[in-house]
């Protein structure tokens, strides 16, 4: 019962207490009574949703059901950025993007999280994609400079490749309209191709939304901006845990998906006193034509091999059981990434061993790093 309730109870009372004959209870009786039955009342509804709450949990655990966002996820963007982010948390999700786009991305790594969706045409005799149309959002954690990156390929476009950068005092671009109550500045590349929208979320950290080959490159980027919610999430997969070395840990998770299907989705590791630039080591899932023939056979399943050199290299087993059309794929990209997997078998080995979730196109259902 909520406080009007309430109010209005007290008020009945009094005015019924007042219309009885004399000699009766008081009102004061009356009320006391009818406070004394809301507060039984209260402590019954309360037990039933406590009762109602546990309920729900357990069943949650069960289904594994998402559980939805903590009011500490819900707090984003924060009011100071972090030097860096936890790979294994999706910071903000997109409630827009422009239908024709329809390849998407996302990457998380320490220092940024981008969301790319892009238009890509086949061309050439060998049908490779070329961009025909993009837009990626990339958020920073603080510190992270976006637009020394920016004005190299701006001296790109406009002819000057050996002209070394020179970081712009202030943000490229100029004032526009604010982006969530925050100054921001819009940028285009001298070629005209490229369009950019950036703001500070937070000191020192920035949010850049990148358009490129787009009509009304201005308004999409805005209209983007304008359905960016922040809402920090689990990183989820749709492939189950997979014996990795203890000491392990996430640099990177990348996924893929076209036309609404996933495609690919892949974890990349470090180990402890690394010297790699990227990850030690890589494990996922990819479905799709193989455009190669398979180079063995593992477990009498296809196998391909590429790039293997030394300790490093990439391998991947397909007619992975319960996705015919998926293949597990392992890469070591260090002497160390390879020592830990036990070398060229272990790692065969190990992209033989990954599997699914049961329904592993139904997001829903997708195992949270």
């Amino acid at each position: 019962m909520i406080h009007d309730d309430e109010t209005l109870v007290r008020e009945m009372l009094t005015r019924a207490a007042d219309d009885l004959p004399a000699g009766g209870p008081g009102a004061t009786v009356l009320v006391t009574a009818g406070e004394r039955a809301v507060r039984r009342r209260r402590l019954a509804v309360a037990a039933t949703a406590v009762i109602t709450a546990v309920a729900l949990l357990g069943v949650t655990a069960l289904l594994g059901v998402r559980p939805p966002p903590t009011p500490a996820d819900r707090t984003w963007p924060p009011t100071v950025a972090p030097t860096a982010f936890d790979p294994a948390r999706q910071l903000f999700r997109l409630t827009w993007l422009p239908a024709d786009l329809s390849e998407r991305s996302l990457r998380t790594t320490a220092d940024r999280q981008t969301t790319l969706a892009l238009r890509a045409t086949p061309v050439g005799v060998a049908r490779t994609d070329f961009r025909a149309g993009s837009v990626t959002v990339t958020v920073g954690a603080r510190g992270v400079d976006f637009f020394t990156d920016q004005l190299s390929r701006d001296n790109s476009s406009a002819g000057k490749l050996r002209n070394e950068p020179t970081p712009w005092a202030t943000p490229p671009g100029s004032p526009v309209d604010p982006v969530q109550g925050h100054p921001a500045f819009l940028h285009t590349s001298p070629n005209r191709q490229e369009t950019v929208l950036s703001w500070q979320y937070a000191p020192d950290a920035w949010v850049t939304i990148t358009g490129f080959t787009l009509d009304r490159p201005a308004e999409v980027l805005r209209r983007v901006a304008a359905g960016m919610v922040w809402e920090r999430q689990p990183v989820r997969v749709p492939f189950r845990p997979v014996a990795l070395p203890s000491d392990a840990r996430l640099y990177q998770a990348h996924l893929s998906w076209r036309d609404g299907q996933w495609g690919r989705a892949v974890l990349d590791y470090r180990l402890p006193g690394s010297s790699a630039a990227g990850g030690d080591l890589t494990v996922g899932l990819e479905r799709g034509d193989q455009p190669d023939d398979p180079t063995g056979v593992v477990q009498g399943r296809p196998a391909w091999m590429f790039g293997q050199n030394g300790e490093s290299g990439s391998w991947s087993v397909g007619a992975v059981p319960g996705c015919a059309g998926c293949r597990g794929v392992v890469g070591t990209w260090s002497p160390a990434g390879s020592a830990a997997l036990g070398g060229e078998d272990g790692a065969r080995d190990l992209a033989a061993a990954v599997r699914p979730v049961a329904t592993h196109d139904d997001e829903a259902t997708w195992r949270p790093l």
